[in-house]
């Protein structure tokens, strides 16, 4: 779907990527953003094609006011996104399994339903922001993992269920992202500018899962050729 021109909703827009992707958005020409998070005000754009709106994912209140607000919107971004880092079965906090089951599924699915009819009637595009911890466990963070697959299979469910209507439903699964959600995560992260342009540029082609950096490329590309062995890895991570 091509971005010049068309109207966004994007949600966790005051976060590192969503920063990033209005940005991205902005350079390929969209004519609106509606920039929805819960801070409005530590949005840093000053264009006047963004449009800040306050949105609590988790509140169905908001998000029908959102609804009402912003209704013309051809492409919805489900970005926000919540990480605990907890496992299953010792988490420190129990409750966060229902916090991250809460953002990462269920706010994307009550997105999804108040906007798939808008979304058919302009042949529009749905982008769902995941991880590529929804095709492998980590057992440190295992109720994320649990929470991302299931945000997979929603996304795939959209597709199907929105082909006839010729709307455009995209997964993307990045691994490490440089933002304040992995400010303590050791190993190599890809920038949030990267993965924006990537998500643009996939959402221009077409593209049905995307993998925009190198180690969810690695990832999938080892699920592919050796799944046992790859799952392992990961699951030596307690």
């Amino acid at each position: 779907m091509q971005v010049a021109h068309k109207t966004v909703l994007l949600t966790g827009a005051n976060g590192g990527l969503g920063q990033a992707l209005i940005s991205a958005l902005l350079e390929a020409g969209a004519s609106k953003i509606y920039a929805a998070c819960r801070a409005p005000e530590r949005l840093t754009q000053v264009d006047p094609r963004v449009v800040p709106l306050t949105l609590d994912v988790t509140s169905p209140v908001q998000i029908a006011s959102v609804r009402r607000l912003a209704k013309d919107v051809d492409i919805l971004i489900n970005n926000a996104g919540l990480n605990c880092q907890q496992r299953l079965l010792d988490a420190a906090e129990p409750e966060a399994a229902s916090a991250e089951m809460a953002v990462n599924y269920f706010a994307t699915l009550n997105l999804c339903r108040a906007y798939a009819g808008l979304l058919r009637e302009r042949q529009g595009a749905i982008v769902n922001v995941l991880s590529i911890l929804a095709r492998v466990a980590l057992p440190a963070m295992g109720s994320l993992c649990a929470s991302k697959a299931a945000a997979m299979r929603l996304t795939e469910g959209l597709r199907a269920e929105l082909a006839s209507a010729q709307v455009q439903v995209m997964a993307v699964l990045p691994g490490v992202i440089d933002t304040a959600m992995s400010r303590d995560f050791p190993g190599p992260k890809a920038s949030p500018e990267d993965i924006a342009l990537a998500i643009v540029s996939g959402l221009i082609e077409g593209t049905d899962t995307l993998y925009p950096d190198p180690m969810a490329q690695q990832v999938a590309q080892g699920l592919a050729d050796d799944r046992e062995t790859t799952v392992a890895g990961f699951a030596a991570f307690l």
